[in-house]
């Protein structure tokens, strides 16, 4: 048999194997609509464009990618990875892929735009991964949202995009307990520190759209003090960065304010450090004047002074889920290659889970009354 050829494909698709040409190596100059008809093509012929990956067409790479959109596990002020959730999340996927037999490829700070597509396209067109894990910071992300409808094998991490395969935890129920354990404990006056504008957009609706993480806890810090009786109160809540350096100056602000609260939940573990050495530096006690909560239950909360109260979510029982349920939809996938039937008919239903999450509590806040 001879060597299938872009003629075959432009042939099998209705349009001119110039166009096929654009489609594989600028996609972006081409119509959706005849992008979606190249690439069933491509697929229904197990077409695939380089040369040295033909041979791979049936062949599993044993690698998936994990990568990252508008996100980093680096530092913001330096290129050195530093200890933050996005790290962990990598470093247990990674752990997670060992187990499974896979290696884990990792991308980073990869943008919303057709050069992102491209590039994670041809890594699965030259048979270099088999699937996605993608860490996004907004539902839609024009990037995976493209790369699902095109039948690539993707599963979103942390963020429910009611359109794509996904894993996330319960940030609104973790907010939400948040609140009612620092009321329980007699705290009244409670300050929330969220993520930066591009994670947390101030005055969202409680139901408008998809929140991302950040907004999510803030929607659950709302929930629960409307079911304590509290007001919501606009000077308490404050920006950050989930850096160290943004939560220190969030409670320094916080504890100039002419009422001052006496509780403050920060979105993340290493703000909420910074916020303890912003405390200390002002000589306010906690938990006795202050009360402070964290996100993440990092390792390092057990060793802070006082010990991190902090919400602690699965992460190696998340990290494996997302795994398994991308190697489902290799398999399907490698399935439907090897016996073409109607796409519509093989789709998969989407699976979408969400993990509980529990506040691990330690000294930084006070007992329960």
């Amino acid at each position: 048999m001879s060597r299938l050829t872009i003629k075959d494909v432009a042939k099998a698709a209705g349009v001119s194997f110039q166009t096929v040409s654009l489609v594989l190596n600028h996609p972006e100059k081409v119509a959706p609509r005849t992008r979606e008809l190249v690439q069933a093509a491509i697929d229904a012929l197990n077409f695939i464009p380089n040369v040295a990956a033909r041979s791979l067409r049936n062949i599993s790479t044993r690698t998936l990618a994990c990568v990252m959109f508008n996100g980093s596990s680096y530092d913001e002020r330096s290129e050195r990875t530093q200890d933050t959730h996005y790290h962990n999340v990598v470093q247990t996927l990674t752990r997670a892929a060992d187990r499974a037999g896979y290696t884990l490829l990792q991308r980073n700070l990869m943008r919303e735009d057709e050069a992102s597509l491209v590039y994670v396209r041809d890594l699965f067109l030259a048979g270099r991964i088999d699937g996605m894990i993608a860490m996004v910071n907004r539902a839609g992300n024009p990037v995976v949202s493209e790369l699902h409808r095109l039948g690539y094998p993707c599963v979103v991490y942390g963020m429910a995009d009611p359109a794509c395969h996904h894993v996330v935890q319960s940030d609104r129920q973790a907010g939400l307990a948040v609140v009612e354990h620092l009321y329980r404990s007699g705290c009244r006056r409670i300050a929330l520190v969220t993520g930066p504008q591009k994670d947390h957009q101030p005055g969202k609706s409680r139901e408008e759209g998809v929140p991302t993480s950040s907004e999510a806890r803030y929607f659950g810090y709302l929930d629960g003090l409307e079911k304590c009786g509290l007001t919501p109160r606009p000077e308490w809540v404050v920006t950050g960065d989930w850096s160290l350096e943004s939560g220190y100056r969030a409670a320094a602000q916080l504890c100039h304010q002419a009422e001052r609260p006496d509780a403050i939940f920060l979105g993340n573990d290493r703000m909420a450090l910074g916020a303890l050495k912003a405390l200390y530096d002002l000589g306010v006690k906690v938990p006795h004047e202050i009360s402070v909560v964290g996100f993440d239950n990092m390792r390092y909360d057990d060793f802070s002074i006082p010990a991190l109260t902090s919400v602690d979510a699965p992460m190696l029982e998340m990290c494996e889920f997302a795994v398994k349920l991308l190697l489902e939809r290799i398999e399907q996938r490698q399935e439907q290659r090897s016996q073409p039937t109607d796409p519509a008919s093989t789709q998969a239903a989407l699976v979408q889970k969400m993990f509980s999450t529990h506040l691990v509590i330690r000294d930084s806040t006070r007992p329960v009354m």
